[in-house]
């Protein structure tokens, strides 16, 4: 009896030898902390990532991830890092292609990643010559790291009708998506359906599936939409909006995009109708003389007409010039020059639709003093000449006299390149992930030594 009462007790025993052990035993997971001096090497991976996670550009976390193997790892993984920095980092942005008068395409680095980059690497001279008696190429839009070009004749002879004279009424017969960093094209022909329509808009998308690697869009994964117009057959000034959807790789081509709703939305005659900017993955067209604004939702490639308060857009009356752009945070603006010459900036609320004002700029009071500055200067409402997701580029009626506002700081800038240009601004990303490793020659090569 006694030896069967003391093998529980025994068995007790072992058990808490066995518990005090493995709460003795350090875990696995810990890093010791080292007896002598720390470095950057002794800062734990989980840390370390919320630093990368704060890199300001694509660019600088490419030379972070050529300090060493462990850094590279962190910066390259297949984990959420890159979502995560894609959200936290401030732009991917590497500059703008800015559109001078005489239609040449000039690369303007942005102000965070000047100092980094060689604007060599980012020439046009590749692209192929235009046919004899074309224009030259012309820049419809970007995304990502690609452009998007078109040129167009003065003459077509197409179906035996013949259009000619008539600067509002030229056609696109060719297209061109471009990588400038790899230095490579893929033309596009335009489509014979649209030939007989006017083309209101060009606009690169993403493509139909994800690029390999969750990557961005490449020169093998992008769409090309064609926004086109088509006349009411009873009516002379009334039309409807029809989209046209190029897709990249072996199964793609052109097609028509049908509406949802079965039926046509209308619009205004052509010639009233202006691209007014995009935002919230939409571009919008302003109609004058309208009370909504005609929008394209660049997901399900759908039309609609919005309404916008005319407190934001101004009266269906007026002829005032508004843009709408987005931002890092998501949310719509509207940028107008009111009718004495306030720049103003309205913002949506995510949380109840309400248009408020965000920024207001007296533009006759912040342009005093500046060199070339006349005082017959906003006489009349400035014009809009460009914008991007953080500067307006503004200019006199009474003459072209080009600045720029930092919607940031509100902050007027004569001085800067992207002054210089008349013409629009379009973005440019490094790509990211990048194509290229982080030791390949070409990498190293696209910023100074």
């Amino acid at each position: 009896m006694a030896k069967t009462k003391g093998a529980p007790r025994r068995s007790r025993c072992n058990r808490n030898r066995r518990r005090n052990k493995t709460a003795r035993r350090p875990s696995r997971e810990a890093e010791p902390t080292p007896s002598g001096p720390t470095g950057v090497h002794h800062i734990p991976d989980h840390l370390l990532e919320l630093v990368l996670l704060r890199v300001a550009t694509p660019l600088a976390l490419l030379r972070a991830a050529s300090t060493c193997k462990r850094w590279r790892r962190l910066i390259f993984t297949d984990d959420a890092t890159f979502p995560d920095h894609r959200s936290l980092r401030p732009s991917s942005v590497a500059g703008h292609y800015h559109v001078d008068g005489n239609n040449h395409h000039i690369f303007v680095p942005d102000p965070v990643a000047a100092d980094g980059l060689d604007r060599r690497h980012f020439s046009l001279d590749f692209l192929p010559a235009v046919p004899h008696g074309s224009l030259p190429w012309e820049l419809a839009d970007s995304r990502g790291g690609l452009l998007l070009f078109y040129r167009r004749d003065v003459v077509y002879y197409r179906m035996g009708r013949v259009w000619e004279g008539d600067p509002e009424y030229l056609h696109f017969p060719d297209m061109l998506v471009c990588d400038p960093l790899n230095r490579r094209c893929q033309g596009i022909l335009y489509w014979e359906e649209m030939w007989p329509y006017q083309c209101l808009g060009l606009f690169l998308l993403d493509g139909d599936e994800p690029a390999a690697g969750g990557g961005s869009t490449g020169m093998s994964n992008f769409r090309v939409v064609a926004v086109t117009y088509e006349s009411d057959v009873f009516e002379d000034d009334r039309g409807a909006p029809r989209a046209c959807v190029f897709s990249s790789g072996g199964d793609g081509g052109w097609r028509l995009v049908e509406s949802a709703s079965g039926g046509d939305v209308p619009i205004p005659e052509y010639r009233s109708i202006s691209f007014t900017g995009r935002a919230r993955s939409s571009f919008f067209w302003r109609m004058e003389r309208e009370g909504a604004v005609l929008a394209l939702d660049d997901a399900t490639i759908q039309f609609s007409l919005v309404t916008f308060p005319c407190t934001v857009v101004g009266t269906p009356e007026e002829s005032s010039a508004f843009r709408v752009i987005g931002g890092d945070d998501g949310a719509a603006r509207v940028v107008r020059v009111m009718a004495n010459n306030d720049l103003t900036v309205f913002q949506q609320l995510h949380s109840s639709g309400e248009w408020v004002v965000e920024k207001l700029v007296r533009l006759p009071e912040v342009t005093s003093g500046l060199p070339g500055r006349e005082e017959t200067f906003f006489e009349r409402p400035a014009k809009i000449v460009a914008t991007t997701t953080r500067h307006i580029l503004v200019t006199p009626q009474e003459e072209t006299w080009i600045f720029s506002i930092d919607l940031e700081t509100l902050e007027v800038d004569q001085a800067h390149e992207r002054n210089r240009y008349a013409g629009a601004a379009f973005p440019f990303e490094l790509p990211w992930p990048p194509a290229l490793r982080a030791d390949d020659r070409r990498v190293r090569n696209l910023t100074r030594n």
